[in-house]
C-alpha cells in the first residue's frame, strides 16, 4: 500500500504532526511504502491559485510533482487543524493547484467524472476547541461533508474516516491515549 500523508500545519511540535508520525510508524510497520508532504516546508511551494481561463491551466513544475505523488498514492491521509471552521488556506490552495480538471475530473456529457477511484482518503483534524462543540454547532458536519462530497466524491476518491481531536490546548487532554487509538 502506497501512502501519502499530508500535513497542514506550521508547528512541527503541533499535534497534527504527532498524528502523521503515529500514522507513518503504524503503516511501516504494516510493510506500507510512506510518503509525507509538508505543506509549510515544501520545497516546491505553490502561489495562491490563479489563472487567466480555468479551461486553459498549463500544469506548472509543482502541480506535476505533486500529482505524481497523489497518482502514486493508493490512501491520502489529511492532517490538519480546524481554523475558522475549515482547513488551512495552505491545504485549499494545495486541492484547488493539484486536484485539477483532467487530472482528478473531468466532464462527461456535462457531468463531473472523477479520475482518482482507486484512492481511498483519511482525515485527521485537531483543534484547540472541545469536539462537542463542533458536533453541536454542526461545524464538524459541515467540514466533513464539503471534503467529503465537494473535493473527494467530485474526485472518485472514498473517505473512510473523518477524525477530529479537540480540546487540544487544556492541559488535562491525554495526547498519547488518543495516539494509541489510530488505527491504520
Amino acid at each position: 500500500m502506497n501512502t501519502l500523508i499530508i500535513v497542514a500545519n506550521p508547528r512541527i511540535d503541533s499535534f497534527s504532526f504527532a498524528l502523521a508520525n503515529k500514522y507513518k510508524e503504524l503503516a511501516l510497520a504494516k510493510n506500507y511504502t510512506v510518503e509525507m508532504l509538508d505543506l509549510y516546508r515544501e520545497e516546491n511551494q505553490q502561489p495562491f491559485y490563479f489563472y487567466e481561463d480555468a479551461n486553459k491551466i498549463e500544469p506548472t513544475k509543482e502541480m506535476k510533482y505533486f500529482q505524481t505523488k497523489i497518482k502514486w498514492a493508493d490512501e491520502l491521509i489529511f492532517i490538519f487543524p480546524v481554523w475558522w471552521g475549515s482547513l488551512p488556506a495552505i491545504l485549499k490552495n494545495f486541492i484547488e493547484w493539484n486536484f485539477s480538471s483532467g487530472f482528478a475530473f473531468e466532464y462527461e456529457n456535462s457531468r463531473p467524472k472523477g479520475l482518482l477511484s482507486n484512492k481511498k482518503v483519511k482525515i485527521y483534524t485537531t483543534t484547540g476547541t472541545p469536539s462537542i462543540i463542533y458536533r453541536l454547532s454542526g461545524a464538524r458536519k459541515r467540514l466533513k461533508k464539503t471534503l467529503e462530497k465537494q473535493i473527494f466524491e467530485f474526485c472518485g476518491m472514498k473517505l473512510l474516516s473523518f477524525n477530529t481531536y479537540g480540546g487540544l490546548n487544556k492541559k488535562e487532554v491525554d495526547t498519547k491515549k488518543i495516539l494509541d487509538k489510530i488505527k491504520v
